[in-house]
């Protein structure tokens, strides 16, 4: 995909003031309580009782690095989610491997295309918020849930080798196999200096997670190692968070800059609520009866899952006026939010003997400690009718240029 670099920055500024505002909803509704914002949002005691433990050693802060997932309408991009830590998905190399196409490459060299490295823009981030010296090589165990480390293991595997060209050891494990003794955390015979976050806070919820977790949160909690990315930071990338800045009832705790980017990206999003909400034109109404009069305009997400699951859009076909009811009433009250649908526009792609097809894009834009951190789309037919877009169902990824001076600040 391509943009203008001009686009770009704007777009990567109004993410900025938009990850800013995330950043400041436990300041600004629940008086600084972190643990109260998890609550919110949907945590379970044993994920909130994780989260305190892990902040209470050395610090830990939200990370600057996420991804924002945006279709564009016919009025601009708009935003679905906003994904925040170390487990957002980006791509290694793919920008890379278009280059080394000799037809592509003086393409790009003929029209001004440019694209930011994403790892390398990665591993920046790691030593800026871990402060670590730029001679510093850390040993880092790059640590997944074991259910999902037979399948995420060859992924993980690559992205440690590509760290280690930048002066980072790491090596793939599970939870399981950390032990703290000593003072430290270990993996096997190595002290592990700092641990990059693979798993998810969903994993938390597993029946023995707690022992798996004990030795990781105790190392947190006494100070023996540092974690990137902090378990704080996943609660900035959930649906309801994007529901506590949606609010109407909330708007004079931000800054004019703040609702203007708040309003052009994010579609309406209100927690599912027996109580009553503020639509978007400022009237207070049943959430139940809203939901049922606007049904095709209206899609139901549960506040922390990742990748598309337990996303139900009323539009779908297979959802009839009395499924959407139940699964509303099901929903009521608890980690679920709903979310003003948003039509994209569909882009021209070059088809051989065709012309062009149009096709549907989910423009992931990656945000690093140095601003725009690249592109990861993923995209489908605009006929296929998917109703989300990810690898799950079929979706094709792929990355972004842009067109034009770099956005990179240096």
């Amino acid at each position: 995909m391509f943009l203008s670099a001009a686009k770009t920055e704007a777009l990567n500024r109004d993410l900025e003031v938009l990850r800013d505002a995330l950043f400041r909803l436990p300041r600004l509704l629940f008086d600084g309580d972190v643990a109260a914002f998890a609550r919110a949002s949907g945590m379970e005691d044993v994920q909130v009782r994780a989260i305190e433990r892990s902040f209470a050693g050395l610090p830990n802060p939200p990370t600057s690095m996420g991804r924002a997932d945006l279709y564009h309408d016919r009025t601009g991009f708009r935003l679905m989610e906003f994904n925040m830590g170390g487990t957002i998905g980006f791509e290694l190399d793919i920008c890379s491997g278009f280059l080394a196409d000799p037809e592509f490459s003086r393409f790009a060299a003929e029209e001004g295309l440019q694209h930011v490295h994403t790892l390398t823009e990665q591993v920046r981030t790691v030593r800026a918020e871990m402060e670590l010296a730029p001679d510093a090589r850390p040993f880092i165990a790059h640590v997944e849930w074991p259910r999902h480390f037979a399948m995420n293991e060859p992924y993980m595997s690559a992205m440690c080798e590509r760290w280690g060209d930048h002066g980072l050891e790491a090596r793939p494990c599970h939870v399981g196999q950390l032990e703290r003794r000593d003072g430290r955390l270990w993996l096997d015979d190595r002290p592990i200096d700092i641990v990059y976050r693979q798993f998810l806070m969903e994993d938390l919820l597993s029946d023995d997670a707690e022992a798996l977790m004990e030795p990781l949160l105790g190392a947190l909690e006494g100070g023996e190692v540092r974690m990137f990315t902090s378990l704080e930071s996943e609660l900035y990338g959930s649906k309801a968070a994007l529901a506590m800045l949606s609010n109407r009832a909330h708007r004079h705790l931000f800054s004019a800059r703040e609702l203007d980017v708040i309003d052009r990206l994010l579609p309406w999003t209100s927690p599912v609520t027996s109580g009553p909400v503020l639509l978007e034109d400022g009237t207070e109404a049943s959430l139940l009866d809203h939901a049922m009069a606007d049904q095709h305009e209206l899609i139901l997400k549960p506040t922390l899952l990742h990748g598309g699951q337990g996303v139900v859009p009323g539009w779908s076909s297979d959802v009839t006026s009395d499924q959407w009811r139940k699964l509303l009433l099901d929903a009521m009250d608890g980690p679920y939010v709903l979310q003003r649908r948003i039509h994209p526009v569909p882009e021209p792609f070059p088809e051989p003997g065709v012309g062009s097809r149009p096709w549907i894009v989910s423009w992931g834009v990656v945000m690093m400690a140095r601003g725009h951190g690249g592109f990861f789309t993923r995209c489908a037919p605009a006929e296929a009718g998917k109703d989300v877009l990810n690898h799950f169902q079929g979706a094709l990824v792929g990355s972004g240029f842009q067109a034009g001076p770099s956005p990179r600040r240096q």
